[in-house]
């Protein structure tokens, strides 16, 4: 365990140092700002705007982070060769593989909190309510984030970072029209039933972590759906990194 926090504290302090990064979580404080600026245009709509504006950012320029970061974490150790004087030294593939994780989870969760504190200042500058209940389409977000660098790092353990970041986009891109995919039998009778249901459940249901448009409205998000929410990530992320990590353990480095 402390191996794995100390190769975590390397990543994180690796991905901090990343200039794409910053880049990123800066244009996202300028889409929450458009947001301000479109709200002043809007008449009684400045609220919904803003966290709408809002919330997309983080959730946009969050899944960007995880899938840039994501999928060099393992290849690019493995292509530059750094790899292998570590693994030289007291630490297994496992140990490695989920400091990586973890290091990058962290790395998430203070841009996702540097972003939400950015948008909850946007919101008590125009006077509007900034209450506790916004991180109810905050959190969950998360959760998505988390699956997609897992993911990144799955495809990272078997293939080269331009793939990895090519065969991720696709699989979150279908995840969050798993329901399209469900209901293509209205739409193509002769589809077997089996075979779209069986990709359905297969595929990461993104959907499931999107809360914007409820949160938009001031809807809060009961505990008991967030925590449904929470188990379903814990899942997934358990298949996804147990699948990266039985590749890792078993595949050829030289």
């Amino acid at each position: 365990m402390t191996r794995i926090a100390a190769v975590a504290a390397n990543t994180f302090r690796e991905t901090v140092r990343e200039r794409a990064l910053y880049t990123l979580v800066f244009f996202a404080m300028l889409m929450i700002l458009a947001g301000l600026l479109l709200g002043q245009l809007s008449i009684r709509q400045d609220e919904k705007i803003i966290k709408d504006i809002g919330l997309a950012s983080i959730d946009l320029l969050g899944t960007a982070i995880a899938l840039i970061m994501g999928v060099g974490l393992v290849s690019k150790e493995i292509e530059r060769r750094s790899l292998y004087p570590l693994l030289a030294k007291p630490l297994t593939r496992s140990e490695f593989f989920l400091g990586k994780f973890a290091g990058l989870a962290l790395t998430l969760l203070v841009n996702v909190s540097a972003m939400s504190a950015g948008l909850y200042l946007t919101l008590l500058a125009t006077r509007q309510p900034a209450n506790l209940a916004l991180l109810g389409g905050v959190v969950p977000l998360y959760f998505g984030l988390l699956l997609v660098v897992a993911l990144a790092m799955l495809f990272s353990t078997v293939t080269s970072s331009t793939l990895s970041a090519v065969c991720t986009m696709g699989l979150a891109l279908a995840g969050r029209y798993s329901d399209v995919i469900r209901n293509i039998r209205e739409v193509a009778p002769a589809a077997p039933r089996i075979l779209v249901d069986g990709l359905y459940f297969a595929l990461p249901n993104f959907h499931n972590f999107d809360f914007k448009t409820r949160v938009a409205y001031g809807e809060a998000v009961p505990l008991e759906i967030l925590s449904w929410v929470a188990i379903y990530a814990l899942l997934y992320l358990t298949v996804v990194l147990g699948l990266g990590l039985a590749i890792f353990r078993t595949r050829d480095l030289q």
